[in-house]
């Protein structure tokens, strides 16, 4: 009997302003997902995401109910700077804070990145960040020389995947392109939007239903701050991905 692949980690992204809103909200979701779809589930499958500027400077102690209640948390640092600068800033997050994933850019190159993977605590897992969704196509275009969006994705992801990433970060758009479906390397989808006028500050998202087709090649996903607090579209969104 054929398996069918399901997405294999839910991170609810916590992009708040204060640490109050980000735990408080974060920790109802949680709670909620458990009533929806199972305890076990959700230990398994969904971890939180917090952002660099929630994570520099005094770390708020209460993020920790997160690891303590089952659910990775995945630091979205997006360091860009030389692997010795980089360990200085994970080593730093984890005296306050267990993490198992980490962002740092793919345009660091193979080398660098390869330094990453091999320095950071076991346990913990490098995730490139590539082009980020904010940046809207005709800049990356202007940036990388004239090369297609596609071609952008490609080549910063075999540049992470010869780094010894774990995941790379992309929009799930990027997904009908068969070379980079075909990467060996984990996806992680961001910019997913249940409307996709509903873009808010993102210059390039992903449609739902549209992501629900391609969801066999997704490994993680990142649900954007607007639902987590909302139930109904907490429900709608992981339905269409499981």
């Amino acid at each position: 009997m054929m398996m069918i692949k399901m997405v294999d980690k839910f991170f609810l992204a916590l992009d708040y302003k204060t640490d109050d809103e980000a735990v408080e909200r974060g920790l109802a979701a949680i709670d909620f997902l458990k009533t929806e779809f199972s305890r076990d589930f959700v230990e398994q499958k969904v971890g939180v995401k917090i952002n660099e500027d929630l994570l520099t400077g005094p770390i708020d102690l209460r993020h920790r109910q997160f690891p303590e209640n089952g659910n990775e948390v995945f630091a979205d640092l997006k360091i860009s700077h030389g692997a010795d600068t980089g360990e200085r800033i994970i080593q730093r997050v984890i005296r306050y804070l267990p993490i198992n994933y980490v962002t740092v850019s793919a345009g660091l190159g193979s080398t660098i990145l390869g330094e990453y993977t091999r320095s950071v605590p076991h346990g913990v897992y490098v995730v490139a960040f590539t082009a980020h969704t904010k940046i809207p196509e005709q800049d990356v275009r202007r940036m990388y020389g004239g090369q297609s969006l596609d071609d952008v994705i490609y080549n910063l992801s075999e540049v992470a995947y010869d780094g010894n990433c774990d995941a790379v970060v992309l929009e799930g758009e990027r997904l009908k392109d068969q070379r980079i479906r075909s990467i060996p390397i984990k996806k992680l989808v961001t910019g997913i939007r249940i409307d996709p006028t509903d873009r808010g500050t993102q210059n390039r998202v992903t449609a739902l239903d549209d992501l629900a087709e391609l969801k066999k090649y997704v490994d993680y996903v990142v649900v954007s701050s607007r639902y987590v607090g909302n139930p109904r579209s907490l429900t709608a969104y992981f339905s269409a991905l499981l």
